[in-house]
C-alpha cells in the first residue's frame, strides 16, 4: 500500500525523512508499513543524543524577518521576545506521537536549566490548538514550557533551513538519505528544535525527537551559538 506525502505537516523521525522529501514534480510515495514500523522503532527508546552533531549548523547564521507566534490569549508574541541570549525554538504538535513523548523530557529539562537558561521556546504547530495545547499540558505535568501555536506552520516553515535539515541527518544517519536532488524542498516535520544565537539568528537545526538533559542542552548551545 503506498501513501502520497502532501505539502503538509506531519510526525517525522530521522527514519521518516526520505518521505518528506518533496520535489518540483510532485509529491514522493512512500510506504506506510514502512513509515509506521520505522516509528515505532524509534519511538520504543529515548531518541538521538542531544548533542552538536545532531544538529546540521548552517553555513551562515540565518537573519529571520519578523515572525510571530500566539499565546493563550491570542496575542501575536514576537519571537524577538527572546532575543538577547541564545534559545531553542522547538517545534512539536500534539498529534505526534514522537512529540507527545519527547515534550515531558523537554519540560523537566525547561526546569533544570531555570531562568539561567538557555530557555526552551516550544510552539505547536498546524492543527494544535490552544485548548489542545492546554489539555496535554495539564494531563502531563507539564509546567516549565509555555503554551504558543504556530497556527499554519508559518513560522516553522520560514525558519527551515534545506541544508541544515539534511546536514543533521546525513551526520548522525547517513543511510537515510540515499539520494539528494537540487529540487529537494525544506522539509515540513516534527518534533524539530532549533539553536538561535543572542541576537535572533538560526545558527542550527535538527529533526527528530532527543534525550533532552540540561547539561546536554547547556553545552550544546554553548557549542553551536556561543
Amino acid at each position: 500500500m503506498k501513501e502520497r506525502i502532501s505539502n503538509m505537516t506531519f510526525p517525522l523521525t530521522r527514519r521518516h525523512l526520505m518521505g518528506h522529501l518533496l520535489g518540483g514534480a510532485g509529491a514522493l510515495l512512500v510506504s506506510g508499513r514502512a513509515i509506521a514500523a520505522t516509528a515505532a522503532k524509534e519511538e520504543a527508546g529515548k531518541g538521538l543524543a542531544f548533542e552538536p552533531n545532531s544538529f546540521g549548523k548552517l553555513a551562515v547564521p540565518k537573519v529571520l524577518p519578523p515572525l510571530s507566534v500566539k499565546n493563550e490569549q491570542d496575542q501575536d508574541v514576537p519571537l524577538s521576545h527572546w532575543y538577547g541570549k541564545p534559545f531553542i525554538l522547538h517545534f512539536w504538535a500534539t498529534w505526534c506521537p514522537p512529540c507527545i513523548r519527547e515534550l515531558p523530557s523537554v519540560n523537566a529539562t525547561a526546569k533544570a536549566l531555570g531562568a539561567e537558561g538557555p530557555q526552551i521556546v516550544a510552539v505547536a504547530v498546524r492543527g494544535s490548538t490552544i485548548p489542545k495545547v492546554r489539555a496535554f499540558y495539564d494531563s502531563h505535568g507539564i509546567d516549565a514550557l509555555p503554551i504558543l501555536v504556530d497556527p499554519l506552520s508559518a513560522v516553522m516553515m520560514e525558519t527551515a533551513d534545506q541544508a541544515a535539515l539534511i546536514q543533521s541527518i546525513q551526520q548522525v544517519r547517513p543511510d537515510d538519505l540515499k539520494s539528494l536532488t537540487p529540487n529537494v524542498m525544506s522539509l515540513h516535520g516534527v518534533p524539530r528544535s532549533l539553536i538561535l544565537n543572542a541576537k535572533g539568528e538560526v545558527v542550527a537545526e535538527s529533526i527528530g525527537n532527543m534525550d533532552w538533559s540540561a547539561d546536554a542542552v547547556r553545552h550544546t548551545v554553548q557549542a553551536l551559538a556561543g
